[in-house]
């Protein structure tokens, strides 16, 4: 035998050697690995449940969907459901895996073609790899662009075949590739671009979609429609080759214009009632501190009513529309139940400027709104009865360490005037002596343990007309005491929360302190108050049935309220002249409003939002004339008396007299006026005289004011999904004040690039 002829047959031996060598070693590599990964394999079932769990939804009392949390929109599909939309599912194989129904996870000839391709062309052209690999990479590896990660893919593509049917991973793809433009999964992805579900796609939407995942955020339609176009076409190209689409369709799809959803339809998250859900996200997130809401899958149910909620919306529209002249700009309404359910919150005219939440975070001065606290802290402990006349003689206050003057205006004509007459007309002087002859420290301390206030209070004389700022949620809480008849409610928003599983985390109920306030002090204040809207400054709120409550009106005419309730609801309504510069600090800034009060624009504003939230809930008149209707003062008899000497009213002797209402005890005690006439024609019914108040001391002798107890307070800007600091790629943020020292100070973990 030649020596040529035994070296060759050494060389083929040597290299069969050496290839059954590398064979068998690389056999037993990818058998190891595939041991190795196998595991992996196992946790799919559990990946599958988290691709499926729904995001946390926020829902109204009426069942609407406020908010959808989550880290990604998605909207999971199951594979009966795509099925029935067999265009998505055939156009996907057509852009991503033409032989995915016939290979075992592994397309051998799709990976020798992509060889030869990419070698003819010196660069990598195409790839081999096919959607069982591509769930393996999205859901089981690294998706490192290294030999040993393809190996993976390869090995666990090949697994995942063996334990799962091609229909399952054709759902699991379609469930967890992004899209572009927010969307993860087909179904949210027909949504964002066509707003269609996935059985109302033409064949061009299917091509367009399937070819996205490849490129998502630089060739979405959105983005770049004309090369969305052309990815479209070429998939069509390949349904049409594979007998997935009739001519016909293939070019009826090819000429197809594209018609894309409006951007804001594909907005995510906050759907209505933003203000709102903000402060239930708040109040969730206090309450179940370890539950990760943006994962998805939680239920939080609230109060809100959205039929209600439109109408609190269109009142705060229609009112900064009709008063724009009179420079209102801003508005902002709650409406709660009796049970202190809020079923409306408006916490600002625009959210998207501002995300600030004029009815939860906002403190501003309620002006006079403030007074039947003050009024009712003096008959409470004994200053004065609801019938007392109250000094109207002209008040000075010299500050004894700067020596400034404070003259309050409203009033000081001299005389008397009774309760009832200084809060229906909204007098200040009398208000102030009061507040002296009470203690300012008094007013504050009643302020918070009745009536609930938890903002700081100065215990100062101008806090008898509402110099303390306070947030409109507190004035709810506070005039709650009148509308229930002496129990303090405090207001919520949320019902209930579930968690993943379905199981109840926690349940809401209502929280109310009993009887913070005697009925013998409630029920003529009550009685007031409905004068106030009646015959007072309130009068452009007569419409509601029912109503009673208080206007309030800051200096320079910088705030506006109205504080009301009926025999359902109770509301406050808030309006200034603000704009907001996030670039400025502070970056509200609060202007003069053109002698806006409380009664002639926030009384019209809770109006408009009241009449149609009456008829929503059935509130209808209880059978008594509306117009004298005092409210709910049981026990209590109505008197006509004369406004010069308090006693019971003479008829057509007596020049000024008003109604007032009296224990019977105390009525019974009334004599007839001495001053006007004789007593044939006493005016019925009854009613009881004054109990004065003394004359004030002189301006010297008023008492130094309390110290003020300050609290440091710090704004910062948080995400309103994750709680923590706000970041430039947080898609929901709003400034939110803490006590110093208690402030988030890890910046949002949730939203990244």
């Amino acid at each position: 035998m030649p020596k040529w002829l035994v070296w060759t047959k050494r060389i083929v031996w040597t290299l069969a050697g050496l290839i059954l060598l590398t064979a068998v070693a690389g056999g037993s590599y990818v058998y190891s690995v595939m041991q190795e990964l196998a595991p992996r394999v196992a946790s799919l079932a559990q990946l599958e449940a988290e691709l499926k769990r729904e995001p946390t939804l926020i829902l109204s009392a009426d069942g609407e969907i406020l908010y959808r949390m989550a880290e990604e929109r998605r909207e999971p599909v199951g594979w009966p459901e795509l099925s029935q939309s067999r265009l998505i599912v055939d156009a996907t194989v057509a852009a991503e895996d033409k032989r995915f129904w016939k290979h075992e996870g592994v397309d051998h000839k799709a990976i020798l073609r992509a060889l030869w391709v990419n070698f003819r062309s010196k660069r990598v052209k195409q790839g081999g790899s096919t959607i069982t690999q591509q769930v393996a990479k999205r859901l089981l590896t690294s998706g490192e662009r290294t030999l040993r990660r393809k190996l993976e893919d390869a090995c666990l593509a090949v697994l995942i075949e063996r334990e799962l049917t091609k229909e399952q991973v054709i759902t699991l793809y379609l469930n967890q590739v992004y899209y572009g433009a927010g969307a993860y999964g087909v179904k949210t992805a027909a949504d964002v671009y066509f707003a269609k579900k996935l059985d109302e796609l033409t064949p061009a939407e299917a091509a367009l979609l399937s070819r996205l995942p490849r490129r998502p955020s630089d060739e979405n339609p959105f983005v770049d429609p004309e090369a969305a176009l052309r990815n479209r076409n070429i998939v069509l190209r390949t349904m049409l080759e594979e007998g997935w689409v009739t001519r016909d369709d293939y070019d009826a799809a090819s000429e197809e214009p594209l018609k894309l959803a409006s951007k804001a339809a594909t907005q995510v998250g906050i759907l209505h009632a933003p203000y709102f859900v903000t402060y239930v996200l708040d109040q969730a997130r206090r309450d179940l501190p370890n539950e990760d809401f943006a994962r998805g899958g939680y239920r939080i149910y609230t109060t809100l009513r959205m039929d209600m909620q439109r109408e609190a919306e269109a009142a705060v529209r229609k009112t900064l529309e009709e008063f724009q002249s009179l420079r209102v700009t801003e508005g902002a309404l709650v409406v709660m139940d009796h049970a202190g359910q809020i079923v409306a919150m408006v916490g600002g005219s625009d959210f998207k400027r501002s995300q600030f939440n004029i009815i939860t975070q906002g403190r501003r001065q309620p002006g006079s709104a403030f007074k039947p606290i003050v009024y009712s802290t003096a008959i409470e402990l004994g200053y004065l009865e609801p019938t007392s006349l109250v000094p109207d003689e002209p008040f000075v206050y010299r500050d004894p360490w700067t020596g400034k003057v404070w003259r309050p205006r409203g009033g000081g004509k001299g005389g008397y005037v009774s309760v009832q007459t200084a809060i229906v007309r909204s007098v200040n002087i009398p208000a102030v002596h009061t507040g002296k002859l009470v203690t300012p420290g008094n007013i504050a301390r009643f302020a918070k343990d009745v009536f609930g206030i938890r903002s700081p209070l100065d215990p100062v004389l101008p806090l008898a007309l509402g110099s303390s700022a306070v947030r409109p949620i507190e004035m709810a809480e506070a005039f709650s005491v009148f509308a229930t008849g002496g129990n303090r409610v405090h207001p919520y928003g949320i019902k209930s929360v579930s968690g993943t599983d379905g199981q109840l985390l926690r349940d809401y109920r209502p929280r109310v302190v009993q009887n913070v306030l005697s009925s013998s002090t409630v029920g003529p204040m009550r009685d007031i108050l409905r004068r106030v809207v009646l015959y007072g400054t309130g009068t452009n709120a007569r419409k509601v049935i029912n109503a009673a409550g208080k206007t309030g009106t800051a200096n320079e005419f910088r705030d506006a309220w109205f504080c009301g309730f009926t025999d359902k609801f109770i509301s406050i309504a808030w309006v200034a002249n603000a704009t907001y510069d996030p670039n400025r600090t502070p970056a509200w800034k609060y202007g003069a409003m053109k002698r806006v009060f409380g009664g002639k624009v926030a009384a019209k504003m809770w109006a408009y939002a009241l009449e149609p939230i009456q008829k929503l809930a059935g509130e209808k008149p209880n059978g008594r004339n509306p117009k004298n209707y005092p409210g709910n003062t049981a026990g209590m008899i109505s008197v006509l008396i004369c406004t010069d000497t308090c006693d019971r009213a003479i008829k057509g002797e007596c020049p000024k007299y008003e109604t007032r209402i009296f224990r019977p005890d105390k009525a019974e005690e009334l004599l007839p006026c001495g001053r006007h006439g004789g007593f044939d024609d006493i005016l019925p019914p009854l009613d009881t005289g004054p109990a004065r108040m003394p004359p004030l001391e002189s301006e010297d002798q008023i008492p130094e004011p309390p110290p003020v107890v300050s609290v440091t307070m710090v704004t910062v800007e948080i995400c309103i999904e994750s709680g923590e600091l706000a970041t430039l790629y947080c898609p929901v943020k709003r400034p939110q004040e803490f006590k110093k020292g208690s402030e988030p100070n890890a910046a949002c973990r949730l939203h990244r690039p």
